[in-house]
């Protein structure tokens, strides 16, 4: 029985020769199923990826522009503060010389 079976799948998979024509109609049936590229989407699409890329730029520069008022708001800020402190270090110098300690009269 496994013989039989044998010899009848090896009789159904022999190799057939296509009959006179088969090429042509498979490469017919290829050219008609071929999705067909019209001639406007390359420049289409070319034309996104600038606007894309113009639009990244564009708001990667916004960004550094933001940080860069972020950071300078910052050192303004810093700038004032430590104004403030020297103009106390300063007055308190200033009093302090003013006022005359007695450690500097002692030695005159």
């Amino acid at each position: 029985m496994n013989d039989r079976f044998e010899d009848r799948l090896r009789g159904a998979l022999r190799p057939v020769d296509p009959d006179a024509g088969f090429a042509d109609r498979v490469l017919a049936r290829i050219e008609v199923q071929r999705p067909r590229r019209r001639r406007w989407q390359v420049p289409v699409a070319l034309a996104a990826s600038l606007i894309l890329g113009v639009l990244l730029v564009n708001a990667w520069q916004a960004e550094r522009e933001r940080k860069g008022l972020q950071a300078r708001a910052q050192l303004i800020e810093a700038l004032r503060v430590t104004g403030e402190k020297l103009d106390v270090a300063y007055r308190g110098v200033n009093s302090e010389a003013q006022s005359g300690s007695p450690d500097d009269n002692a030695g005159a």
